[in-house]
């Protein structure tokens, strides 16, 4: 494996394994080896062998040329007849560079000691830089721009010190007042840096800057003449040593523990570039451009620990366009995860087992990089086709690299079985839980049954980097006294784990199944009670309908026995509405917490009832008194938008939101008083209306996310997306709206979907080209202004709209009242600048309002 096979802005460290005693002859074999090699003594390797060819590769590699140090780990052994397989990893090093290497060794015993049979490299990590300073190398400064895709740091005097590989300069300590300028192009990037920084533009000083690139870009990036070599003064170089010792460690380390105490680091790819940028106005700013990613382009801002910027550069969107699928960022695919947990909840503890089938998508991998929880403990990972693999974990990300014996190519099925433990807090809702305000007298109540929550934001079993659809076996193990609800069809009743019973409490465990593709796995912790099962007749698919589980906390059993009947009715409405239902059961947990919020994964969902009285959250965007069951409705809708279809990256997320949201509405307005529709409106029009100059809907996760205000992105990604999918409903019509909503989840059904495919799927039904609708409302962040006015002409009424701005495309409805108290509504289609309609009249007209039911996204005048 080469180096560029690691994880950019990652410190990867190997996990050690128990070391043999050193009586151990196998043992002893090793340290010889190690001894040969740091010798540079070829023919002792050799002559470790059984034969004279059995070490020859491995003399050849470890001694050539001879290293200045070596270290020899043994990560595995495995029992062969007549001998053992050894996993040994092997650190070479010889002034400022290094490698790894991973070797597969047979040994025997026989004559004088083991020997070795055979020796088979199986990875090999190049490009290994113990970088410092060169002390011997520094520049005057003068006139210096170092310029990147949307960012240009000046420096028109100053000092510069380097970092250098056998290749090159790959490290530039900048000293200086200069002048650091991001400016990018996108509308929606220039909203957010006004954010962060009250300009569209951010020009701020820097008084010291850390610029990596790789040894090739550095000519091209660095202009000779804007450096002159130069001894500097010795405050100079301490000033400098201090700002690369700050920041070396940030970015392309490599924390070797065990093999070696020294800082070992990488270079960047070709082309990218990572400036650390020191400024005395926003502290440091980290710009990195990372050409093999989606979006290219990141702002970081590493005081607040929250990214300013991120986005596709120009060079980027004109090879891959607007859209993206984040599965196209991996390897690999997964088809089937085996999971066998036990997790002991009051300690925050997991030990689990995970068996992942994949499926191989590149032209051929060397490596499977996976996600876990960075406080997870790997303890092996191994896989029936390649036995033993050596693994990788990455300090700082929750990452997990698997390295294969060797090529796998395209199309290849094999399965990894990974073994791990450790202590890991469970999830937080966040986003899906309501914001407060404490009120002034506070009120004593019970605190909530405790549950816990481990879902798709913590890591905690072994996954893909992305979001992978995937069959799902699933065993959870908890204590006694609590009960599970998990992602899956429930399997038989909870028993006893198999095998000996060990000491300390009782366990039970609880098995899911489900053949049906689910986007990942979770489940709940929480002491529960069954309160009524029942079938819902979901219009005919599946045939069978859908059976439904009503679980409670104790104290919420009353509560949940009556919404039963409400939340089975919501149910059945969208079913019918889709065509479909995606899961065969469906189970509703009612459980507590401080403040209202859900959480809906594949199968299930939950609904907190709140417990404080004492705090308020009528001011949250979606807080609606007026009906109840919005929270439970919203996170039912899940199922359909959400899991069932995906979405293909974080910007598509209003497509799960907006959708569930505004199913929540359709309900209300199909099966409740018309009072409420018409106030839900009015809230989402408010809220969405206040918030979208913060972006559009398209930037997903980060609105809000500067600010730190999660109530921006309930704003704009759950009230705003519901409206644009209403005005979409006025615009195409009824018929064509729903039948677009049918074929977009036949269409996407267990896949992930994105923006262009719900733009696709809403021309085919209505027949009218919607791109100009979906480029105002989702990808961008302005709002009409109208100017509305009526003239009666005899028998009839003409309607006019002016817009005041560049002209959008959006349905309006005017309500017409008659004179009899009569109201009538009409719905008039601005497109142009100025917009007019003429409407027969039935009876004298009163007056004619335009958007009295808050319909629209516009403000009328």
């Amino acid at each position: 494996m080469h180096v560029a096979c690691l994880a950019v802005l990652a410190v990867l460290c190997t996990t050690p394994v128990r070391e043999p005693a050193q009586t151990d002859p196998v043992a002893a074999l090793v340290q010889q080896l190690e001894q040969a090699a740091a010798a540079g003594n070829r023919e002792a390797i050799v002559a470790l062998g059984q034969d004279p060819t059995s070490a020859t590769d491995l003399a050849i590699a470890l001694t050539a040329p001879p290293p200045s140090r070596i270290v020899i780990k043994e990560r595995d052994r495995t029992a062969l007849e007549g001998g053992q397989r050894l996993l040994l990893e092997v650190f070479w090093e010889l002034g400022l560079e290094g490698r790894l290497g991973t070797w597969s060794l047979d040994v025997v015993s026989g004559g004088p000691g083991w020997r070795i049979t055979s020796a088979t490299r199986l990875a090999h990590v190049t490009g290994l830089y113990r970088l410092s300073l060169n002390r011997a190398k520094q520049f005057d400064v003068r006139n210096l721009k170092v310029e990147a895709p949307d960012l240009r740091l000046t420096l028109a005097s100053g000092s510069a010190f380097v970092a250098e590989t056998p290749d090159g300069v790959t490290g530039v300590v900048l000293l200086g007042r200069g002048e650091m300028q991001f400016a990018p192009a996108d509308a929606a990037e220039r909203t957010q840096v006004r954010i962060f920084s009250d300009r569209d533009v951010l020009d701020t000083g820097f008084d010291a800057a850390f610029i990596r690139v790789r040894p090739e870009d550095f000519a091209s990036t660095f202009a000779a003449e804007a450096l002159v070599q130069r001894t500097a003064p010795e405050s100079d170089l301490r000033r400098a040593e201090e700002v690369f010792e700050e920041y070396v460690g940030r970015t392309l380390q490599i924390n070797l523990k065990d093999l070696s105490p020294d800082r070992w680091s990488i270079t960047p790819q070709a082309g990218d570039v990572i400036a650390e940028v020191r400024t005395s106005e926003f502290g440091t700013l980290t710009y990195t451009r990372s050409r093999g990613d989606a979006e290219d382009i990141t702002l970081f801002d590493r005081k607040k620990r929250r990214n300013i910027s991120v986005y596709a550069s120009a060079e980027k969107l004109a090879t891959r366009g607007r859209f993206y699928d984040e599965d196209h960022l991996v390897d690999y695919d997964v088809l089937a995860y085996d999971l066998d947990a036990t997790i002991t909840p009051e300690r925050e503890h997991i030990r689990g087992s995970a068996r992942l089938k994949l499926k191989v998508r590149a032209a051929a991998t060397t490596t499977i990089n996976l996600r876990l929880a960075e406080e997870l403990v790997v303890s092996g990972v191994y896989s029936p086709d390649y036995g033993r693999l050596l693994h990788l974990r990455v300090v700082n990300q929750n990452a997990l690299i698997v390295n294969l014996p060797g090529a796998v190519v395209h199309g290849t099925e094999f399965w990894l079985t990974i073994f791990y433990s450790g202590q890991m807090r469970p999830q937080e809702l966040e986003r899906e839980a309501i914001s407060v305000q404490q009120n002034a007298q506070e009120t004593v109540v019970l605190p909530p049954e405790p549950r816990y929550i481990y879902s798709n934001r913590t890591y905690w079993y072994p996954q893909s980097v992305v979001s992978d659809y995937a069959t799902v076996n699933m065993k959870i193990a908890v204590p006694a006294a609590f009960d599970v609800i998990g992602t899956g069809m429930p399997v038989g009743e909870p028993a006893a784990p198999p095998g000996v019973a060990r000491d300390g409490p009782r366990h039970r465990v609880f098995a899911f199944e489900s053949h049906r593709p689910l986007r990942y796995l979770a489940c709940v912790i929480t002491r529960i009670r069954d309160v009524e099962s029942r079938h819902i007749d979901t219009g005919g698919k599946p045939p069978e309908g859908v059976v439904m589980h009503v679980k409670a906390n104790p104290r919420q059993v009353a509560r949940a026995r009556g919404m039963t009947e409400r939340a089975a009715e919501i149910f059945g409405f969208y079913a019918k509405t889709v065509g479909d239902a995606p899961y065969p059961t469906f189970t509703l947990g009612f459980t507590e917490r401080e403040v209202p919020g859900g959480h809906s994964p594949a199968y299930f969902a939950i609904v907190d009832q709140p417990q404080l009285m004492a705090i308020t959250w009528r001011n949250d965007p979606v807080n609606f008194d007026n009906y109840p069951a919005f929270f439970m409705a919203h996170e039912i809708a899940h199922q359909w938008w959400g899991q069932a279809v995906g979405w293909k990256n974080y910007h598509e997320q209003w497509l799960s939101e907006g959708f569930a949201q505004y199913f929540a509405l359709l309900y209300a307005e199909e099966k409740l008083a018309p009072g409420v529709t018409s106030t839900l409106l009015r809230q989402m029009r408010k809220t969405a209306m206040n918030e979208s100059p913060q972006g559009p809907i398209y930037l997903g996760y980060r609105l809000g996310h500067i600010k730190g205000d999660p109530r921006i992105f309930r704003s704009l990604v759950y009230n705003k997306a519901a409206m644009v999918l209403h005005m979409l409903r006025r615009l195409v019509g009824d018929e064509a709206f729903f039948s677009g909503v049918r074929s977009f989840f036949a269409d996407w059904k267990y896949k992930k979907a994105g923006t262009e495919d719900l733009i696709t799927s809403m021309e085919n039904a209505s027949g009218r080209d919607l791109s100009r609708f979906f480029d105002h409302w989702v990808f961008g962040a302005a709002l009409p202004e109208v100017t509305f006015s009526y003239r009666i002409e005899g028998p009839k009424l003409l309607l006019r709209l002016e817009q005041s701005g560049e002209p959008m495309e959006f349905p309006v409805g005017i309500r017409l009242t008659y004179r009899s108290g009569r109201q009538e509504s009409v719905t008039l289609i601005a497109v142009e600048k100025m917009t007019e309609m003429v409407v027969d009249l039935i009876e004298p007209l009163k007056s004619a309002t335009a958007n009295a039911d808050h319909g629209s996204l516009v403000g009328v005048r």
